[in-house]
Parts: structure tokens; sequence; C-alpha cells
């Protein structure tokens, strides 16, 4: 018999000999212990039908081998001039009365030599649709089958491919088994790697629940248990803080009852720590079908997270309390320095009047509330951590604006601070003084009179100095003036915002009437003059 005789080879060539393979039973090599049951089948077989021969044959890719053989010493064949070959292309009885008398068996060395066969009758095995191998019983003598003969053959086949099913099933019990191996092996290591304790928590209807896995970081979390305490949960409700063990419990219970995810945040008490530690747990539960819930959660050791929130919200009380603290001192910066700007002011202009001379009286007792008030501004300075005035400058006296005077608009709502400044310059020819009561007269007025100096207070009706000082810088006919705010609030924060606003300078009150025609002389010689 030649190759090109054989049927031609199933669809499903790949599939079958994969199948094999999965099962171990690619060649002698891979399974060469004998089965007694496939054994015990052949044996019935070659004595139920009174055959002298009788195999279960497995097809492989180029040979044939016998899993279970009796009345026979071959382990396998060619598969080119094997029955089996045939015996595996249909799905019924393949039977050969006369080997002799069949031109494709007739040449075949079974036939010619060794066992000299002369009669073969086989059954396909068939597991998952994929034709594995054949049952078959031999003769040396011509012959054939009959009816009952051939359903006892078909009976051991069911039985045969039974063994091959309960075979796959093993097989995948073991695949199943070491999955499951490698699955714990990897759920150990991560576990193990994991900063914190995972844990599954089984809690059957109407029985107790128990922890059924703990992984290798429970030390790190609850510490370590006495050497002959078990793992259980009362091991580790032990260890937490008598005054949060109660919460945790009610949690627990109504996640339970509820069968909701749940989380809570407690303390333990570990044997080698003074102070508490802060733990967190997290679950979701699942329920099986036998009514069983699993917990699967993960405790956490959150010390580092919970002083880290404990330290946020220091840092944010404090700063809320120095936002009051600003705030307290801008009030009093204002309240303190409106009233002694007055003081110093006109106490000033007292000590300096030529048409109503004073007494040496009164000019001493002038001379006492001028000291007196600059010794308060001395005061209010330091207690607001405040640079000190500069040094005081004498005026240069004059009899009224020249023609050239420079135009000074001061924006100002306190009437007291507005006579102060004009008292301040009326003597200087130098100097015309421009007065507006709020933010939006003054915006008019600079609009009009072009002047030189803008010097607002910060505090305005309607608007404020700030947004004053952002439409003069948005005017192109202004965008150059110089503006400087003077205000008796002086906290830092204040006078960056009025920087960042767009004023060229910011003054504090009380203002020293004696160094103001100075001081605005310096800042316009800086700004570029006119």
């Amino acid at each position: 018999m030649i190759a090109a005789e054989l049927p031609a080879p199933e669809t499903r060539e790949a599939e079958r000999l994969q199948c094999l393979a999965e099962l171990g039973l690619a060649g002698p090599g891979a399974d060469a212990e004998p089965d007694a049951v496939l054994d015990g089948l052949v044996r019935c077989a070659a004595h139920l039908l009174g055959f002298p021969v009788a195999l279960v044959s497995l097809v492989g890719e180029r040979r044939v081998w016998f899993k279970a053989r009796y009345g026979i010493d071959l382990t396998g064949d060619d598969r080119d001039t094997s029955f089996c070959a045939h015996a595996i292309r249909g799905e019924t009885l393949f039977e050969v009365p006369d080997a002799h008398a069949d031109p494709r068996f007739a040449a075949s060395a079974c036939v010619t030599g060794g066992p000299r066969l002369r009669a073969y009758a086989g059954l396909p095995i068939r597991l998952d649709g994929l034709t594995l191998g054949a049952l078959c019983v031999a003769d040396t003598v011509p012959r054939r089958l009959d009816a009952v003969q051939a359903t006892l053959l078909a009976d051991i086949a069911n039985a045969v491919a039974a063994w091959f099913s309960h075979r796959r099933e093993h097989a995948d019990l073991l695949a199943s088994r070491a999955d499951l191996q490698d699955r714990a092996e990897l759920l150990m290591s991560l576990s193990r790697e994991t900063p914190g304790m995972l844990f599954q928590y089984r809690k059957p209807p109407g029985q107790r629940g128990r922890l059924s896995f703990v992984s290798g970081q429970a030390e790190a979390v609850f510490g370590a248990l006495a050497p002959l305490q078990p793992p259980g949960l009362r091991s580790y409700l032990e260890r937490c803080h008598r005054d949060d063990l109660r919460g945790l419990l009610r949690c627990m219970a109504d996640a339970a009852h509820t069968h909701q995810p749940w989380q809570h945040l407690f303390r333990v008490c570990l044997p080698d720590r003074l102070q508490p530690g802060w733990r967190s747990v997290h679950a979701s539960p699942s329920r099986l079908a036998d009514g069983t819930v699993l917990w699967h959660g993960f405790i956490a050791d959150v010390d580092e997270h919970v002083e880290v929130a404990r330290l946020r919200r220091d840092k944010e009380a404090a700063e809320r309390a120095s936002a009051e603290k600003s705030a307290f001192l801008s009030r009093a910066s204002h309240e303190l320095r409106t009233p002694l700007n007055a003081v110093l002011g006109f106490s000033q202009l007292l000590l300096l009047a030529d048409d109503e001379p004073l007494t040496a009286r009164q000019r001493e007792r002038i001379e006492w509330v001028l000291s007196s008030a600059q010794r308060l501004h001395q005061l209010v300075d330091g207690l607001l951590d405040l640079d000190r005035a500069e040094a005081i400058r004498e005026p240069e006296a004059a009899n009224g604006p020249a023609a050239d005077a420079f135009t000074l608009l001061y924006i100002e709502d306190e009437p007291l601070n507005t006579l102060l400044v004009q008292e301040a310059l009326r003597e200087r020819r130098d100097w015309q003084v421009l007065h507006a009561a709020d933010g939006r007269s003054g915006l008019a007025l600079a609009r009009t009179r072009r002047p030189e100096v803008v010097l607002a207070d910060i505090n305005l009706p309607g608007i404020s100095g700030l947004e004053v000082v952002s439409q003069l810088r948005a005017d192109p006919a202004l965008a150059d003036t110089l503006c400087i705010a003077l205000s008796a609030d002086a906290t830092p924060t204040q006078i960056e915002r009025a920087m960042q606003a767009g004023f060229d300078d910011y003054w504090t009150k009380p203002l020293d009437v004696l160094e103001l025609a100075g001081r605005l002389a310096d800042a316009l010689a800086r700004h570029g003059g006119r």
C-alpha cells in the first residue's frame, strides 16, 4: 500500500494532534505506563468477540501507536500502512474481512510478515468531535463480525471513549490546579509587596464569619501576634483602640446587613509603640450561590496621611489667623493713623503760623502735643512693624502758586486729611492743589486738568483708589502721570496690591506735612519731571 492510496486527511488534523498532545498521548514516550482500565477493555474485547488480537490505537502525525494491546507484541506501526489510519477517517465500523484480497493492505508488513493479520474490524474513538484513534480486533484468518459482535465492539468502544473523556477532565483539572497554584503564588507575591493587609472574610448563612485569607503584611499593620495566638478576627479586633472598637463593629454590622462596600478609619494599639496608630479599612462584598457572603478588603497604615491632614489643617488655621491678623492691622492702621495725621499736621501748622503769633505758653503746650503725637506715631509704627518716617524738611515760604507751578490732585474723602495737605502746600508757590472727594470725581478732574501728580487714598467712595489708578493707566493721555497712594493701611498685602494696580509709590498716614513738598519734589525727579 502506498501513501497516495490513503483517504484525504481530515480537515481538523491539527486540532486532533493538539488534543493528543494536551492529553499527554502524542506518542509512546509521552505515556509509556500501561493503563489497567484500557488493558481490561481490550482483553474483554478479545475474549467476548473471540479474536486473538485487540488494540486501542492512537494515530499520530506519522506513526500509529498502541496505548493498550492484547495478543500482540508490537507497540506501533507506520501510519501509511496501518489499518487504523483508515478507521479514523469514518464514523462507523471499518472492517477488512481478508487483507490478502484487499489491494490496500495486501502488501502491508502486518499482513505479509510479523503477526500475519488477515482480518480487521475497528471503530473510531472520538472526543469533542475529534477522532483520536480506534478500538479494533484482528485475526490471523479471514472472518467478519456478526451483529452481536458488532454491538459488543460498539459498547466497548463507548467505554474507551469515556476513558478519554475522563482523561480530558483529569487534564483540565490538573491545568486548573496548576493555574490556581500560579495565581495563589502570584497573590502571595503581590500581597508581600502591597503596603497593607489584604484579607477575605467568609460569612456563611446562619454561621459565624471567619477570616479565610490574610496576606503577609498583617504583622506590619497589626503587629506580631502571640506565638500560639491564631490569626482570627478576634485577634485583630483586640488590637483596636477601645474608643474606636464600638464604631468599627457597628460599621461592620451595618455593611454585613446591607451588603454594601464600606470603609472606616480607626486606631490600633501595638505592643511596641506608645502612641496609637491610624488604620483605614476598605471592603466590598460578593454573594455566592449558597448564600455565603465573601468580603474582600484592604487595611492600610495611614499614620502619615493622618499626620499630613493634621498639618494641613494646622496650616489652614494659621493662614486664617494670619489673614485675620492682617485685616485687624489694616483696620488698626487706618483708625489710628487718620486722627494722628490731623494732630501732627495741625500742631505743626500752628507752630509755623506767622499771621497769628502764639504766646510762649501756647507754643510750649502745642510743642508738648506735637511731641506726644510724634511719640505716638513711633509707637504705632513699631506696633505695625513699619519703617519710621524720613527726616523733616523745612518748607520754602511763598505767597502763592507761580505760573509754572506743579498741579497736585488729591483724591480723599476725609475732610481733615484734605485740609491738612492744602495747608501744608498753601505757602508753596511751586504747587497748586486740586481736590476730589471720591474716585469718579477724581478721574473726571484728572482728565480735564492733567495734573503732574495724583495723590489718592485707597478706600474711596464709589470706586477704590486701585480702580482709579487702573483707569488712569488705561488712558493714553494720563498713562505717564505720577500716581502715589496715600493710605492709613500700612500692611504689606495692601501695599503689594497697590503697586500691582499701577501706583508708582505708596505713602502711609500720618503724613508729616513739613516734609510733604520735599517728598513730592523727590518723587517727581525720580519720575522724570514734567
